[in-house]
Formats: structure tokens, C-alpha cells, sequence
């Protein structure tokens, strides 16, 4: 009975970590690059539905930097 419900339990947990991972990236980094992004163009980027790419990266760096701040204040 376990060679049935152990492939079914692994696929299920997969499919729970994709979701989680989609969403840190789509809500905490693609936030977090929108507004970084916002406040150093002064509103003018990223523009709706062309910036996708840019508004992770930056996200993702602005993350990066913070980390490495922390890390160098302690």
C-alpha cells in the first residue's frame, strides 16, 4: 500500500512547494522591485506589463543588498 500513496504523497508536496515558491517570487520580489523601482525613477518605471523581467531583478537585488548590510552591521 505504500508503493501506491508515496509517489501520490511526493507529487503533492511538490506541487505545494511550486505554489509557495511562486508566490515569494510573484508578491514578495516583484512588490519589492515595483516599489524600489517607483521610488528611484520617480514613478516613471516599471511601466504596466513591459517591465516584468527588470521589476524581479530588481527585487531580488534590492534583497541581496539588504542582506549584505545586515551581514556587515553585525
Amino acid at each position: 500500500m505504500e508503493e501506491v500513496f508515496e509517489p501520490l504523497g511526493r507529487f503533492i508536496l511538490r506541487v505545494i512547494k511550486w505554489i509557495i515558491i511562486d508566490a515569494i517570487i510573484e508578491f514578495v520580489l516583484k512588490g519589492t522591485g515595483h516599489v524600489v523601482l517607483k521610488l528611484l525613477t520617480f514613478g516613471k518605471y516599471p511601466r504596466a506589463g513591459r517591465d516584468e523581467g527588470r521589476t524581479v531583478a530588481v527585487g531580488f537585488i534590492s534583497f541581496v543588498v539588504v542582506f549584505v548590510c545586515l551581514a556587515m552591521i553585525a
